[in-house]
């Protein structure tokens, strides 16, 4: 066998020196030399220094040097009969199972039918893009976004942003039982909480358990966007710690009631025309004493609020039921105008709704409370003359106000070319119900007309007054 091997070598040594010097034809060959154990080479010269040159011909030695330990796994392989090796297809999807087009290129018909290695190759969803994955999470609900989380890292890093974690709230059974709460405020779901409800009435969102100091510091351990609080019974929560969990928020509304009521005839002879001042300590169940320790903790450095609301509503019904509610303002005539001037001066937007405050305060507020805002909502606080033209001139005064919402303000008393000089200098304003004159609104649109305005909103709405004064605007 081995002479034979010989003979073949120096007849194939004969043929390749023909194919190079007589026929100039390229020529590589390696074999394996079975005594000597090594590997030889024969080839033209030029092809010989383009293999050394890439230390291809080492490489190659050394396959050919190497055995396999495992002989049946070495299977001959012949690049040119690869179609024939291959599976013919089995998958009912592929398109040679579909008909044949009318129309076939003359390539297209000679092209193999189909085989199961010319499958599309898998394509895993882990493998989309971030934006891809961000829109489609986005339609999910949170209690379906949070079993995402546990697919793959990838997924976990999109479904974590905290825009999708928006419609997040307490679950249901964290509201029933204060030991349920601790114990959800204390899993790794809580840290996707980004909004808070504090209420005893609210739908959906009602504490049946009063809570505690214990409850708020869990709650202080998470990273809140914004909380509300509304008819919220927190008698037992210390007033620091509740203002360290409002300052802890940028946004925070806060809603005072009166507790409804069918059998209070203590009030029930009083007129449309009257005004009531409740006294905060008998009905609310936050209290003025609450109100007053958030504005004293929003002076801090490390205060986050930037978006404060704070609302009164009367929820209290008469005998007989066809008389409308009893006006009533919230009172925070007891709390230092120092203390809402420069609270208020650290936001960014503001509402103020039916609420009392004395002249000293207001007087504080306009001065110094307003210069950085962009927002301003001012509805059902009762002003004289001298304060409302006061609250114009600082409105005049501010060039960050970008929205401007004004209620049940009585505006007669200012002149309408300064009135529209304040009006048309905010992008958005929306007067509800305020008492103006025909020439004050007329002057307003003049200036529009004039384009002397940046509004890019405006909104008139009237009331019980004059809800035909437009009437005296020239339609012109």
């Amino acid at each position: 066998m081995t002479e034979d091997i010989s003979v073949s070598l120096e007849g194939l040594r004969a043929h390749a020196r023909q194919l190079v010097e007589q026929e100039g034809t390229r020529f590589l060959c390696l074999y394996l030399d079975q005594e000597t154990q090594e590997v030889n080479l024969l080839t033209d010269s030029e092809s010989l220094k383009k293999l050394v040159d890439t230390k291809v011909l080492k490489e190659l030695k050394n396959i050919l040097k190497s055995s396999s330990e495992d002989k049946e796994n070495l299977i001959f392989h012949d690049h040119n009969q690869v179609r024939k090796a291959e599976r013919p297809c089995t998958s009912s999807g592929h398109r040679c199972h579909l008909p044949p087009p009318k129309l076939q290129l003359s390539w297209e018909q000679k092209f193999p039918i189909c085989f199961e290695d010319q499958r599309f190759p898998y394509r895993s969803y882990d493998k989309l893009p971030g934006e891809i994955l961000r829109i489609i999470f986005g339609f999910l609900k949170p209690k379906n976004l949070k079993h995402v989380l546990l697919v793959s890292q990838n997924w976990k890093s999109v479904a974590e942003e905290p825009a999708l974690w928006t419609g997040f709230d307490l679950p249901r059974k964290s509201r029933r039982n204060g030991q349920t709460l601790i114990k959800f405020l204390k899993s790794s779901f809580s840290s996707k909480l980004q909004h808070l409800t504090l209420s005893h009435t609210a739908r959906n969102a009602n504490f049946t358990f009063d809570l505690e100091d214990k409850h708020i510091k869990h709650l202080l351990s998470l990273n809140l966007r914004s909380i509300k609080i509304e008819n919220a019974d927190l008698s037992k929560v210390t007033d620091e710690l509740l203002a360290k969990l409002v300052t802890s928020c940028k946004e925070c509304d806060i809603t005072e009631h009166r507790p409804r009521s069918l059998d209070d005839d203590s009030d029930s002879d009083i007129s449309d025309e009257s005004d009531v001042e409740l006294d905060s300590n008998d009905f609310y169940h936050l209290g003025v004493e609450k109100i007053a320790a958030i504005l004293r903790e929003m002076l801090d450095d490390g205060s986050k609020l930037k978006t404060f609301k704070l609302s009164f509503e009367d929820n209290t019904y008469y005998f007989p039921l066809y008389l409308p509610p009893v006006s009533s303002r919230f009172d925070l005539s007891s709390i230092p105008s120092g203390i809402l001037a420069k609270a208020f001066s650290k936001l960014d937007e503001l509402a103020l709704e039916y609420l009392k405050m004395n002249s000293e305060q207001l007087n504080s507020i306009f001065e110094f409370g307003f210069g950085n805002l962009t927002r301003l909502s001012f509805q059902g606080i009762q002003l004289d003359e001298a304060q409302t033209r006061q609250l114009l001139e600082t409105l005049d005064k501010t060039y960050k106000l970008k929205s401007l919402e004004l209620s049940e303000v009585d505006l007669r008393g200012a002149s309408s070319g300064f009135l529209a000089q304040v009006i048309n200098k905010i992008e958005r304003v929306v007067l509800n119900d305020v008492k103006l004159e025909g020439f004050q609104i007329e002057d307003i649109f003049l200036a529009i007309s004039r384009g002397d305005s940046v509004m890019k909103h405006f909104d008139l709405a009237f009331g019980d007054y004059r809800a035909n004064c437009l009437s005296d605007v020239d339609p012109e």
